[in-house]
């Protein structure tokens, strides 16, 4: 590898390290807390309310993650107060006055930026006992109930309700226990116990019919745990909040949980985070530290954008999350598996397994730089071995350039060769110079000029691959009959030609073929037609001399009739008409000329071709039936092959008919539109076609008939097929034969 390159790469790799390091390292957390913006904080003052005792869970946890958020942001522990009101053990209205004076002694001179309240009685007690202490302070209200209604007043105040997750809990303890058979609901008779316990009630009322509920709020304690004590393993123990219980006793959620674990023998879940530990599995819980965590991100908000603004919320919302206790998952047999996406599991035992992420990156560490090692030692080999494939290549490449029968060309969009194989100097005679000297172009014939230009350019704009065809001109002046395919990428055209002379003259020759081929069949058939043609125009013939003499011997009259001359000599005209269609139609059948496409109307052609067998069908005692579509559309195509068609297949009609009765000959004509296209039948009652027949009565030479050569439903065929069209046959049910072609409709351009 070049220097430049070998030093590229390791400025590479050493930036990528310091990524790596920026992003995991020591520092993380202080970039982070220097982005946030910078407010004068060290002088705000906080004040905290705990309604009750200051070791309960639900407050220690509290204080804990909301201590921790302010301090972090600049907030010192000496401008945090918290004190606790003990109002649950001492309800008196003296022990009342006595912390109002308290409360008046220690912060009525000091500034208060924010109070932060726990529960409802701390609430209630700053807004009627100290409202003249703390007339105008903000107040973040935590742990109030749901649907507690905030007592009117004219200061701001941000409530928090504790929203406890009882069904998604019960709903968790559900798929870690299939086969539970009966629930025990743990809860008290304290006015949020009970209102948490009425909403259980209601949530779970859909499984009554399925489970067996046992709700012991009406117990004391201790009948509580006796009870749970009883209660079989395939039971779930559901503690919801236990404040209080009948006999007036205050319990902790930690207490609770403690002694339920010790002595139930199925899984306890519970509701709130400060019990996780202490003896439940878990649930959907309420984190008491992350409620603290987010009450002082409030509050710093609060500090910064001022209590008034906007963007301070009216209730702080803080959802409880799936929390688990990997101890007691183990204890209890249950699958960690079945656990909610993104749930919490405390309490897992330090395993190898746990490092595995610093495992995995330092043996990514270690393969990257060995990687890198390898790649440098391993890069001129790989050159050599490219330069040496690309060498291979090339000259396989030139070898098939310079081999191949079709004409090959490298070119550019300004309408130059840059290669060209071999074989253009055998087809074309120039030589590969020439060619190359001039425009390509300037050798196209006059006639492909426009086609090819717009070929080449539809090329280059879409750079699909692309096909078509023109004629080149030779050094001799002649042209030959290119058949191409082309590519282009970029401004280079890539592009393959195969000489389509030859073969374009066989086709032509072959057509010519056909075509006298359908001449003499044509000629053949109205040999056979002979005796009716005669007796056709015979009929007209006799007609016009009954009428000459009949004119002469009203001449000879002294006193000639000239209305009845002039009937006469109408008569004549329209017999003469008359044998003049017929030699015109005749005329039309027999002549040899150019294969000319039209609009036709099925119908007519028909018509004309049944006016010509009318003698025959009357010889043969056959009857023509007609069922032709009056609103059939035209047809594109040449008319004497169309004629040529339907007279070859009306005559085979007629003569599969020989072997049957006289006077129950017949041959019905019909014509209509099916999918699109028009469809012709000729059906008749003769002898039908022999069951596995009907595609080879097609082929040359093919004939039931004792005389003819076979060739007249293969001629009909290839000319059906040369109008894009189709030709078959079917046996009818009740006998004989239905001959099907259809045609493609014209076009409204066509016609």
């Amino acid at each position: 590898m070049p220097p430049v390159r070998l030093k590229r790469w390791m400025k590479l790799f050493l930036i990528l390290c310091f990524i790596i390091l920026r992003c995991n390292g020591p520092y993380v957390g202080v970039a982070h807390a220097q982005g946030q913006p910078q407010t004068d904080l060290e002088t705000k003052t906080i004040l905290v309310l705990h309604a009750f005792e200051a070791n309960v869970p639900v407050f220690v946890e509290t204080d804990k993650g909301l201590s921790t958020t302010l301090e972090s942001n600049g907030i010192s522990g000496l401008n945090q107060f918290f004190e606790s009101l003990n109002l649950r053990r001492n309800p008196s209205p003296e022990y009342r006055k006595l912390l109002v004076e308290q409360m008046r002694m220690q912060y009525g001179r000091r500034k208060l930026d924010v109070i932060v309240t726990m529960w409802p009685e701390a609430l209630e007690f700053v807004l009627k006992d100290c409202r003249d202490i703390f007339p105008d302070v903000p107040i973040l209200a935590l742990y109030l109930p749901e649907g507690f209604g905030l007592p009117k007043t004219n200061r701001r105040i941000i409530e928090h309700s504790t929203k406890t997750d009882i069904l998604g809990t019960f709903e968790i303890a559900l798929k870690l226990v299939p086969g539970a058979k009966r629930v025990y609901v743990v809860s008290g008779i304290h006015e949020v116990d009970k209102m948490i316990e009425n909403r259980a009630r209601r949530e779970l009322n859909r499984w009554e019919t399925r489970l067996e509920f046992h709700y012991l709020s009406q117990m004391s304690f201790e009948d509580m745990l006796a009870t749970i004590s009883t209660a079989p393993p395939d039971s779930i123990i559901l503690a919801l909040v236990l404040a209080q219980d009948i006999t007036g006793t205050s319990f902790t959620s930690v207490k609770v949980a403690q002694k339920l674990s010790q002595v139930s023998k199925a899984p306890v879940f519970g509701l709130l985070g400060a019990a996780l530990g202490y003896g439940i599995v878990g649930g959907s819980l309420i984190s008491f530290e992350a409620i603290g965590a987010k009450a002082g991100e409030l509050v710093l908000q609060i500090l910064r954008d001022s209590f008034s603004s906007p963007s301070v919320p009216n209730i702080l919302d803080v959802p409880p999350a799936p929390m688990f206790d990997w101890r007691q998952l183990k204890r209890w047999n249950l699958s960690e598996s079945a656990l909610p996406k993104g749930s919490i599991v405390v309490n897992r035992e330090f395993t190898f397994w746990d490092l595995k992420n610093y495992i995995i990156g330092a043996l990514a560490f270690t393969l990257v730089q060995s990687l890198m090692i390898l790649m440098l030692l391993a890069q001129k080999h790989r050159r050599q071995s490219a330069e040496e494939s690309l060498r291979q290549k090339r000259e396989e490449l030139d070898q098939f350039f310079n081999v191949t029968l079709d004409l090959l060309c490298i070119a550019n969009t300004a309408g130059y060769f840059l290669r060209l194989n071999p074989a253009w100097e055998k087809v074309l005679g120039y030589s590969r110079e020439e060619l190359m000297a001039d425009r390509f172009f300037d050798f196209v014939h006059p006639d492909d000029l426009a086609s090819t230009q717009e070929a080449v350019s539809k090329l280059v704009a879409q750079g699909e691959l692309i096909h078509f065809e023109n004629r080149y001109r030779c050094k001799d002046g002649s042209y030959r009959f290119l058949n191409w395919t082309a590519a282009s990428v970029g401004e280079i055209i890539y592009a393959a030609a195969r000489d389509m002379t030859e073969r374009l003259e066989v086709e032509t020759e072959a057509r010519q073929r056909r075509e006298e081929l359908a001449h003499l069949a044509r000629v053949a058939m109205m040999g056979e037609l002979t005796a009716s043609l005669a007796h056709e125009i015979n009929q007209p013939l006799s007609a016009i001399m009954s009428n000459a003499q009949a004119a002469k011997r009203y001449l000879n009259a002294p006193t000639p009739d000239m209305g009845e001359l002039k009937d006469i000599i109408n008569d004549i005209v329209k017999e003469d008409t008359r044998a003049g269609e017929v030699v015109n139609r005749l005329r039309e059948l027999l002549k040899k000329g150019k294969t000319e496409f039209e609009s036709l109307d099925l119908n007519l052609i028909f018509k004309e071709v049944v006016g010509l067998l009318h003698s025959d069908a009357v010889i043969r005692d056959v009857k023509i039936d007609f069922e032709l579509d009056p609103l059939l559309p035209l047809v594109r195509g040449d008319r004497i092959q169309l004629q040529q068609v339907a007279l070859n297949l009306v005559m085979n009609a007629f003569e599969a008919m020989n072997e049957s009765p006289r006077g129950e000959r017949w041959v019905q004509i019909r014509t209509g539109l099916k999918d699109s296209q028009v469809l012709a039948a000729i059906a008749d009652n003769g002898t039908g076609v022999i069951t596995g027949d009907a595609e080879k009565v097609f082929q040359p030479f093919y004939t039931t008939k004792t005389q003819g050569l076979g060739m007249g439903l293969s001629i009909s065929r290839s000319i059906i097929i040369r109008h894009q069209g189709r030709i078959w046959a079917e046996n009818n049910p009740g006998g004989g034969t239905t001959f099907y072609f259809s045609l493609r409709v014209a076009t409204d351009e066509q016609v």
